[in-house]
């Protein structure tokens, strides 16, 4: 059942608290809205987040990079209502499926570099910030993916949309 607005917006004040710029400033730079948007549970993609980015930069007045709360939480909270459908993470057994295709030999896990290596070549363009936290979160100290214990990670985090 889709959140109500008043849901997302009190998730998205929640979300701006841990991102403050300084503690009480209800300020949130720039830079950190993708970050803070992703805490939220969502994967946007790059245009997605540049959307967000442009409809908040046209609410600000200043040349400061910090951005009120009251503008994030409704550029934010909209656009997780109304892109709620395209927002949904996939399931625990599609990304299964998507592992085991790098999984010929199935061992049941994949090495840090296979997923890098696609990572860094197709879809949407990961950072080598994001790319390192993610192997981080998801490799064993041998570099290997268990896919299985990592989709469950990914898929039950205890967030709704």
């Amino acid at each position: 059942m889709p959140e109500s607005i008043e849901a997302v917006r009190k998730r998205v004040r929640e979300a701006v608290i841990l991102f403050e710029h300084k503690e009480g400033s209800r300020q949130v730079d720039i830079k950190e809205i993708p970050t803070l948007v992703r805490s939220l549970g969502i994967n946007p993609t790059v245009s997605q987040t540049n959307l967000v980015l442009d409809q908040i930069a046209s609410m600000s007045t200043s040349d400061s990079t910090l951005i009120p709360l009251e503008n994030i939480e409704i550029i934010v909270a909209n656009f997780l209502v109304q892109q709620e459908a395209a927002l949904f993470r996939d399931d625990y057994h599609i990304l299964i499926r998507a592992f085991r295709a790098f999984d010929s030999e199935g061992k049941g896990y994949i090495h840090a570099e296979q997923i890098r290596a696609a990572l860094q070549s197709k879809g949407e363009p990961l950072t080598d910030d994001e790319l390192n936290r993610m192997v981080g979160f998801a490799a064993d100290e041998n570099g290997r993916i268990y896919y299985e214990d990592y989709s469950q990670k990914l898929t039950d985090d205890g967030r709704s949309m």
